[in-house]
């Protein structure tokens, strides 16, 4: 995605999901805290059908920033990651650590909701100005309101599963419109927006999306995409809280994908081929639909660098300054269950063959004798470095050092995968069952280096091992938060993760992780609306639980 491309994107916003009106700010002067862009026009935009597909294209750039929301408002907060001790404080510690009255006015929470409703905004005005275009065909038209649908479906489901209960608008909105636009429940969110929108893009969405040209994009939304988000849709609305009646939809949709995913091409048949489904060259090979990254400025994965190594080994792993603060972990019980560690020897059996693409090492695999030298010190903390590609990764896989690409934490060019077909799998085996699910659960499974879970399995034990195999084998990808909600165990799931720290890994801390134990309640299932959305206009907006 050129940066071209991306400053379509940005004018796009001219006029946006809102029309301001400079008249209305004395009344409403915070809304979405961004600058009034009324002195600037629209016309021409959607003239012919070229500029059209550049307003497309700014529609997709507008999911640069999703990347991090996904791994910081749903990975950092669940128990598959750990930030340490309040000294770190930032906005990712509001998040990981349930800081009630931090996240209000927390800034990666309001820029969650800013950047998907400007997507919403660009998708709204797309599909509402593109019929202008004078060479436009109607078949081209119809595709590009279907891809529009399809992104526009996407952020609404975020929104609703970060937020609840949020405003909705399917159309370009004036300035009094805009302020006036109240919360919409969550139910009515799904039924009015979401479902109709992926059902439109099923329709007509193509297996590959070709542009005004005939020219073919890989990178678009597909027919296959839509079904697969539909059916996660239908998983997300059968749990808690909404548990509707679902789960039947989605398994149907969700054994569609998989009847007709491409399986010689674009499943990674064994680990080796796994390991390098994280590597930037292979981007839109194996996942269903990603988010486009390249390495120039701005134009990088955000999420990327958040997860880099410790400030003292960063030189080994990449030479551009990644400093940032953060300090998010891989959980170590999750670790536990990926690696073995002779307590005696400090010996390490690395039984999932994921884990070094996965989770960081803090020393040098060796691959003369096969083993990492240094090893991993147990009870340590350890960082998620899927979408890190640095030089150790990439030797290890055969591939050359891209340092000269990397200038600064803006430039990883590793796309981010919204759906890919493991999640589509993990999801059915969840819906079918032991007997219709198992075969695509040891196929994940024996691919990792596991043996094969037995047909007599009980269903019980099936969902346990299927949940914790979707962990790891999705692990700081987004997902783990709301399938804890969903399935309406993150209160337990927290809990238990903060009294295992508190008594096997760093007793002198307890005080802090009980405390942060503690604030996690029902009410943490949604993320406050932001304080400057509060601010729109008094009484407009009813925040949600817990965060008064």
């Amino acid at each position: 995605m050129s940066t071209k491309i991306n400053k379509i994107g940005r004018y796009l916003l001219v006029a946006a999901f809102f029309t301001l009106n400079s008249s209305l700010f004395t009344a409403c002067s915070d809304f979405l805290e961004t600058d009034s862009k009324s002195a600037l026009q629209d016309k021409d935009i959607y003239d012919i059908a070229a500029n059209v597909d550049k307003a497309l294209t700014g529609v997709y750039g507008a999911l640069k920033p999703f990347s991090t929301y996904y791994f910081v408002m749903s990975e950092a907060r669940s128990d598959n990651m750990f930030q340490t001790t309040e000294a770190k404080s930032n906005e990712y510690a509001d998040c990981a650590q349930f800081n009630t009255t931090g996240l209000v006015s927390d800034k990666i929470v309001a820029n969650c909701w800013a950047d998907h409703y400007t997507l919403i905004a660009a998708a709204n005005m797309l599909i509402e100005k593109q019929a202008e275009a004078s060479d436009i065909t109607e078949a081209t038209r119809i595709q590009y309101e279907a891809e529009a649908r399809f992104l526009r479906a996407l952020s609404y489901f975020d929104l609703v599963r970060f937020y609840g209960r949020v405003p909705v608008s399917t159309k370009v909105l004036s300035a009094d419109e805009a302020f006036q636009l109240p919360q919409s429940e969550a139910i009515d969110v799904y039924n009015n927006v979401i479902i109709p929108d992926l059902e439109y893009a099923i329709e007509n969405l193509a297996d590959v999306a070709v542009d005004y040209n005939g020219v073919k994009h890989s990178e678009r939304a597909t027919k296959i995409a839509a079904k697969a988000l539909l059916g996660k849709v239908y998983v997300q609305m059968a749990g808690y809280p909404l548990k509707q009646n679902t789960l039947s939809k989605a398994k149907n949709l969700l054994k569609e994908v998989i009847d007709a995913w491409d399986w010689n091409n674009k499943w990674a048949a064994n680990a080796d081929q796994w390991n390098t489904m994280w590597l930037h060259e292979n981007d839109n090979k194996f996942f269903i639909f990603e988010i486009q990254y390249i390495a120039e400025k701005n134009q990088g994965n955000p999420a990327a660098p958040l997860a880099r190594p410790s400030n003292t080994s960063a030189d080994n792993y990449c030479g551009a300054n990644l400093t940032s603060g953060q300090h998010i972990y891989a959980e170590r019980q999750l670790q536990l269950e990926m690696v073995h560690i002779d307590q005696e020897t400090g010996s390490i059996d690395f039984t999932d063959k994921r884990f070094f693409n996965t989770i960081n090492m803090a020393s040098w695999y060796d691959e003369e004798s096969g083993t990492y030298q240094g090893g991993l010190k147990p009870n340590t903390n350890q960082f998620v470095t899927k979408f890190f590609e640095h030089k150790m990764k990439r030797d290890s896989l055969g591939y050359g050092n891209m340092d000269a690409s990397i200038v600064d934490r803006t430039y990883w060019p590793q796309n981010w995968p919204v759906l890919r077909i493991e999640d589509v799998m993990t999801l059915y085996a969840e819906c079918a069952g032991v007997t219709e699910g198992l075969q695509y659960l040891n196929m994940i499974r024996t691919r990792a280096g596991y043996d094969p879970l037995p047909s007599s399995i009980s269903e019980e034990r099936f969902q346990s091992e299927l949940k914790l195999e979707r962990r790891k084998e999705l692990l700081g990808e987004g997902h783990r938060w709301f399938d804890e909600v969903r399935q309406n165990t993150f209160v337990s799931d927290i809990r238990n993760m903060m009294i295992f720290y508190m008594t096997y890994c760093d007793s002198s801390h307890s005080p802090t992780y009980q405390a942060y134990a503690n604030r996690v309640t029902q009410n943490s299932a949604l993320y406050p609306i932001p304080l400057s959305q509060m601010r729109v206009c008094a009484g407009l907006y009813e925040q949600n639980p817990g965060y008064n």
